[in-house]
């Protein structure tokens, strides 16, 4: 019997593999894409025109050049043997080149676009003002959801005992924070409440009114959780002996927070985002530290830096809040296994 690894039986299956190789389209095979990605790279490093403002002749050499890189991208994108993380990373060099070419071509005036919207200069005139204002909004999120919390909690617990009267002044509640305005109830709370004998700081009036308005809606948000919760489930419990706390402690709650942790924490961000109201009634918020020194040093760099904060808020929040439910999950399908 022959040995199948003898030099014959290797010869052999080189020669099959090559058969195999040659039903494979010139313009599928990896040499092809390579090698026309690299007559791209030169075409740009020698052929393309220098920087500035593109004559007839110019701009034929560059459409060219861009009709050349979209029959690569359509070569890989139409071979379905190519990996998908080699289409993404042409997809996103696509983007690159094409930046890259408005950059180096168009009439755009980059260096007045740089003085006025990112000159560091004046955002370190700045800066004082503005990290001021994003400690006071901050102050403003996390009161307001703390409070959003625990009262949207609390009625989504006391609508869900299905007590005819205490559903109706809940939801009378809910539905008239969710149609008030929050600018109105913030200057109805600062200013109205004086008159009443309770008299609150700007801070305090602007907590609660972002948390009034927020608890609305946390309510619905937690109780839309409650009712995904399957009826076996509960009726499972009222047969173990739970009285209704008991079971909304141990077996509701803890289904309920894998699903309302993605609405919460948008909720969180728009009464967030809501805190750039607070300027009505005196506070020195984030936006409003970045408008008066965009008009105190007539730039609008400040608006562009203030911006940045906000995406240093709200971004680790929703991440954080993406991880919180990728680890429920598998702690879930955990159990069910």
């Amino acid at each position: 019997m022959a040995d199948p690894r003898s030099p014959q039986k290797t010869v052999s299956g080189l020669s099959d593999l090559k058969d195999r190789a040659g039903h494979i389209p010139f313009i599928r095979r990896n040499r092809f894409v390579y090698g026309f990605l690299t007559v791209l790279v030169l075409y740009a490093f020698f052929l393309l025109p220098s920087r500035g403002s593109l004559d007839i002749a110019s701009a034929g050499n560059v459409a060219l050049f861009c009709l050349l890189l979209i029959t690569w991208a359509v070569f890989i994108f139409t071979d379905e043997l190519k990996p998908e993380k080699g289409k993404t990373t042409v997809v996103f060099s696509i983007f690159i080149i094409a930046a890259w070419l408005y950059y180096r071509y168009s009439a755009a005036r980059w260096g007045e676009m740089g003085f006025l919207f990112f000159n560091l200069e004046i955002i370190q005139k700045a800066w004082p003002t503005l990290v001021e204002g994003f400690w006071t909004t901050l102050l403003l999120a996390l009161g307001a959801a703390i409070m959003s919390t625990v009262i949207g909690l609390l009625l989504a617990v006391f609508r869900s005992f299905n007590n005819a009267v205490l559903n109706f002044f809940i939801i009378a509640y809910v539905d008239f924070f969710r149609a008030m305005p929050i600018i109105v109830l913030m200057m109805l709370i600062y200013y109205a409440l004086p008159f009443v004998g309770i008299p609150l700081s700007a801070i305090a009036s602007g907590i609660l009114a972002l948390g009034l308005n927020s608890s609305a809606y946390v309510s619905e948000i937690f109780r839309a959780g409650f009712i995904s919760i399957k009826t076996g489930q509960i009726e499972a419990a009222s047969a173990l002996g739970l009285n209704p706390m008991q079971r909304m402690r141990l077996v509701i709650l803890p289904q309920a927070f894998k699903v309302v942790i993605p609405p919460l924490v948008s909720n969180y961000v728009a009464s967030a985002k809501d805190t750039a109201l607070a300027s009505s009634i005196s506070i020195i918020e984030l936006l409003k530290a970045g408008l008066s020194q965009k008009s105190l040093l007539a730039n609008p760099s400040p608006l562009i830096f203030v911006t940045v904060l906000y995406l240093a808020m709200f971004l680790p929040l929703t991440r954080f809040a993406g991880y919180l439910e990728k680890k429920m999950k598998a702690s879930q399908r955990q159990v069910n296994l």
